[in-house]
């Protein structure tokens, strides 16, 4: 495996707080941590399963965290000068930010808690390490998981009488004349 195309998740957190504030937006830390995570996973869908940053999450009933990342931020957040990247990193980085920055963190967080791959690596009330590898097998073996992200700009979470639920676009079947006999 080649080496990752930026150096450090930190960097890639700080990209997320620098353009949070060039675009005034509020940004917390538990959505950036999410962004961070969808950054990783969808930079390795889109690359040939390249890594985007050298990290390591966990999974907690909450979503996905780096813990580096989370310690660093628990003593606030330190001065660190604006990342630089290359252009196939900033413009990456970009549309996962017009995809997801307009998500609210309860949204983001019912997007993250509703996908695939949190069922998959979730642990009932444990933390549970997530390793890249892991995800990338995840990836190859179920296709149908990058609609769900693909798509996630389509769908809202809105809360119904049994709690969250991602809604989109109604869209109704084809009625052929065969299947108006049938109904006879």
């Amino acid at each position: 495996m080649a080496y990752p195309v930026v150096e450090s998740a930190v960097d890639v957190a700080y990209w997320f707080f620098d353009k949070a504030s060039d675009d005034r937006v509020a940004l917390d830390d538990y959505k950036m941590q999410q962004l961070l995570f969808l950054s990783q996973v969808l930079f390795a869908r889109t690359y040939n399963q390249e890594m985007m940053f050298p990290s390591m999450f966990v999974c907690d009933e909450d979503g996905f965290f780096e813990p580096n990342i989370k310690k660093i931020l628990a003593q606030g957040r330190p001065f660190m000068p604006r990342a630089k990247f290359g252009s196939k990193v900033s413009e990456f980085l970009e549309e996962v930010w017009k995809k997801y920055a307009p998500m609210s963190s309860k949204e983001i967080k019912m997007f993250i808690l509703n996908s695939a791959l949190y069922a998959e690596f979730a642990k009932s009330g444990a933390k549970n390490l997530v390793d890249f590898k892991s995800v990338i097998e995840f990836l190859n073996k179920h296709v149908s998981f990058a609609d769900e992200y693909e798509n996630s700009g389509k769908r809202k979470v809105l809360l119904s009488q049994n709690g969250p639920v991602m809604v989109s676009q109604w869209k109704p079947r084809k009625v052929t004349k065969g299947d108006i006999n049938k109904g006879d």
